[in-house]
């Protein structure tokens, strides 16, 4: 008994150590994960898109960024601007931005390009003063389709986190969002636009699977280089100490010696028998799905849905766009995958005849192509 009380109090004081040493390294991850940065493979963060921007051939920059450096000071001079015609991304600040950043940001956006401001935990008086934005919270619903004409968000479904945005200026009109307000809106400026997202969910690694937020970063990388301007994220560099930490340390220390005295007192009885072995298989609820599909009249949607999500696959590979005709993007294929231009059409053929079996003959197409296109290519 003793020996285990000597453990026990041995493995309560590792734990503090432990916790001691590795709390500080938690509270920097933590808040790293929470930055909207091209750097951040987080949920809330933008690796995601900037891997899959590098990986398909996509120019994009960051500025900033770097552990340890300060945002610009008022009066500091704002640098160059990016390329003109490009996009230049400003996504949830959080230092105010001083009138001269503001300015030379509003500047690319008249000379023809395009700047993207997504609304942030802090307020920023001079784009708001500028654009005369500001938030409009409740009404929104999470998911909406991107208003018809709008070059970026036109036609896309995109799933938001409800954050409304409005604007009182001239140039302004809605760009996503089946209500009022919506989460987003394009301002005309000059020869381009600026566009504000009421927030970062449209842009986060968390939903960039989803719907056709892969669509919009097609879009916005088609019109030029994308800059990720990250000089006003705070320095991740140095973790403050948190004020939570002793109690954190205490918490471990009293979890630690409790485990110990319930260790001492439970009496364990025999081992439990291994579960029964179900009797269904997997065949056996593939069947049960299969039928409750036919019986519901579901396959024509299920056929259209799945046929529709490889279109968009292919545009974001920088295949045909999703808009094209059959014909059109099968064409397109013919020159270098003729077996996935085959497979395009036969899937388009199996599209426009409902009857049974219809989902099985537009997901087999639909493997066909992926496969033609992954596949590597057999030499002579």
């Amino acid at each position: 008994m003793r020996r285990l009380a000597l453990l026990g109090a041995a493995v309560a004081l590792v734990t503090v150590v432990a916790s001691t040493a590795v709390a500080p390294r938690r509270e920097l991850d933590a808040a790293r994960t929470r930055l909207p940065s091209a750097g951040n493979p987080g949920r809330r963060g933008l690796g995601a898109a900037a891997a899959w921007l590098e990986a398909t051939g996509r120019p994009f920059t960051v500025r900033g960024g770097e552990p340890g450096q300060a945002p610009p000071a008022a009066g500091e001079a704002p640098g160059p601007p990016p390329a003109p015609g490009s996009a230049w991304l400003l996504v949830a600040p959080r230092v105010a931005l001083p009138a001269e950043f503001a300015a030379a940001f509003l500047d690319h956006a008249a000379r023809g390009g395009l700047a993207l401001w997504v609304l942030g935990p802090v307020p920023q008086p001079a784009l708001e003063a500028a654009l005369q934005v500001r938030r409009a919270p409740g009404g929104v619903t999470p998911a909406g389709a991107g208003q018809p004409g709008h070059p970026l968000l036109g036609g896309l479904l995109l799933r938001g986190g409800g954050e409304g945005v409005l604007s009182t200026h001239p140039g302004a009109r809605p760009a996503a969002g089946p209500g009022e307000p919506g989460e987003a809106v394009a301002i005309a400026i000059g020869r381009g636009e600026v566009l504000v997202l009421g927030g970062p969910a449209l842009l986060e690694n968390d939903g960039l699977g989803e719907a056709d937020h892969l669509s919009l970063w097609v879009r916005l990388s088609a019109r030029g280089p994308i800059t990720f301007d990250e000089r006003w994220l705070p320095p991740t560099g140095v973790a403050a100490p948190s004020p939570r930490l002793p109690l954190l340390v205490a918490g471990q220390a009293s979890l630690a010696c409790a485990l110990l005295l319930l260790a001492l007192g439970l009496r364990h009885g025999a081992v439990r028998p291994p579960p029964a072995t179900a009797r269904r298989t997997a065949a056996d609820y593939l069947g049960s799905l299969a039928a409750l599909t036919r019986r519901a009249g579901a396959e024509p949607a299920l056929a259209a849905a799945s046929w529709a999500r490889l279109r968009r696959r292919l545009e974001g590979r920088r295949g045909p766009p999703a808009h094209l005709p059959a014909p059109e993007a099968a064409a397109r294929l013919e020159a270098h995958a003729p077996e996935a231009a085959a497979a395009l059409r036969r899937g388009e053929a199996a599209c426009a005849r409902p009857g049974p079996g219809q989902l099985l003959a537009v997901t087999q197409a639909a493997a066909d192509v992926e496969l033609a296109l992954t596949a590597p290519r057999r030499r002579p």
